[in-house]
């Protein structure tokens, strides 16, 4: 297990713990190892137990781990059928219009939902995705990060069922998002998306983020739309 970093105190302590016990998770364990007791990674973070019984708590809420009696806490396999059936699928340009049509209704709807229920810890998980991108990345890293800011704002509107969608068009426009980001140009366009997004969702206003996230759709698109021209 990585050190322990210095927990960020800017957002609830819980929430900072959460992101980081999330982020292990996500890095370095794999489906069914165990992670320490919670005296263990109190002493380890510098907080309280209580702390970390709350995070604790909303990883489980989240199936991202499991608590039994007697056997401690044990990573859970994260979900990911959606996008692989998805990335199993070929779509010719029409049926590609028809999901970037979806993502448009869909997508706004979700930044709306994500500013009114965001945990603490789902805002520490997309500033430090955030943090992480920038124009001088690879197009490749500046993918990805863009596929898990856009997931980890699905999973802050707390509807399984909206992250089961966005997991499913990540795989429908994969090629077409890679395109966005083959530029210099597009990726900045994408980190500064991103950051307007994530002023609108940790000032709570669902009607701001909406409305932006309309705007980074149609910035995305029209980048697309000049590089295929």
């Amino acid at each position: 297990m990585e050190p322990a970093p210095l927990i960020r105190r800017g957002r609830s302590v819980s929430g900072a713990v959460g992101a980081y016990v999330e982020r292990l998770i996500d890095t370095e364990l794999a489906p069914g190892d165990r992670l320490p007791p919670e005296r263990e990674l109190a002493d380890q973070l510098h907080v309280s137990r209580s702390s970390v019984r709350e995070a604790m708590r909303e990883l489980e809420q989240r199936r991202r781990i499991e608590r039994a009696p007697g056997r401690g806490t044990t990573v859970l396999a994260k979900p990911r059928t959606a996008e692989q059936l998805a990335r199993e699928l070929s779509l010719d340009a029409a049926e590609q219009a028809d999901v970037a049509e979806l993502r448009l209704v869909v997508e706004p709807q979700i930044a709306g939902l994500a500013a009114s229920r965001a945990s603490d810890a789902d805002l520490v998980r997309l500033e430090q995705t955030l943090a992480a991108a920038h124009a001088g990345l690879t197009p490749a890293e500046s993918l990805a990060l863009d596929i898990r800011f856009h997931t980890e704002l699905a999973a802050a509107a707390r509807n399984p069922l909206l992250l089961s969608l966005c997991e499913l068009t990540n795989g429908w426009v994969h090629d077409v998002r890679a395109r966005s980001h083959a530029t210099r140009a597009g990726r900045r366009t994408s980190v500064d998306g991103h950051r307007a997004l994530l002023a609108a969702v940790s000032a709570g206003d669902s009607g701001a983020a909406t409305r932006t996230m309309v705007e980074h759709l149609s910035d995305v698109a029209r980048l697309v739309a000049e590089a295929g021209a």
